[in-house]
């Protein structure tokens, strides 16, 4: 790079629209502001496009274009790289918040969601709970079912039943008593 082929009357030009004096800053500084822009940036195709970027601006304000000319176009690149940091850094920062909110919806979705192959061993856990509840005595089923399928509290199924209240703690516990040995294999936890 020979900067002292870039004078006062290059510059003078540039301001009269020469392209031929633009042509001559540019062939003079292009490979160095790159390498300006290397020591900012990884990205050497966003480097160059700022560089070039610096040159369009220069073109487009050629008018008010003054000597000399160098630090101004150091400065240029070095603010294109920085802004250009900032806006990555900005962009990263939102798609981090995005992919954090997916995760989270998907993460939620899946625990709320049942997989198909769940749902077939929920509802079969279902269906063995309910045959061996079909298969307690009549009375130890209706207060079974009055309790743990309707909620109902051990006080209102003795009066619609016209049973004493520890008579249906007796019914409750035969029932669970016999649950628990018939459904032992699924590893079933009744607490009453």
């Amino acid at each position: 790079m020979n900067i002292s082929r870039i004078n006062e009357d290059i510059i003078e030009q540039i301001r009269k629209g020469s392209e031929k004096a633009f042509s001559e800053l540019f062939s003079t500084y292009y490979s160095y502001l790159n390498a300006v822009a290397l020591c900012y940036l990884i990205d050497k195709e966003a480097g160059a496009e700022i560089v070039d970027d610096v040159f369009i601006n220069i073109w487009n304000k050629r008018d008010t274009l003054s000597y000399p000319i160098h630090y101004y176009l150091v400065r240029s690149v070095q603010n294109g790289c920085l802004n250009y940091i900032r806006a990555q850094r900005v962009q990263q920062n939102v798609l981090d918040e995005h992919k954090e909110q997916m995760l989270a919806f998907q993460e939620n979705y899946i625990q709320s969601t049942p997989v198909p192959l769940q749902y077939v061993e929920m509802r079969q856990t279902e269906e063995e709970v309910r045959l061996a509840v079909n298969q307690l005595p009549s009375k130890c089923k209706a207060v079974f079912e009055e309790y743990f399928y309707a909620g109902k509290s051990v006080d209102v199924i003795a009066d619609n039943m016209g049973l004493t209240v520890s008579t249906v703690r007796v019914q409750l516990k035969n029932a669970t008593d016999r649950l628990k040995q018939t459904l032992k294999h699924l590893l079933l936890f009744f607490i009453c």
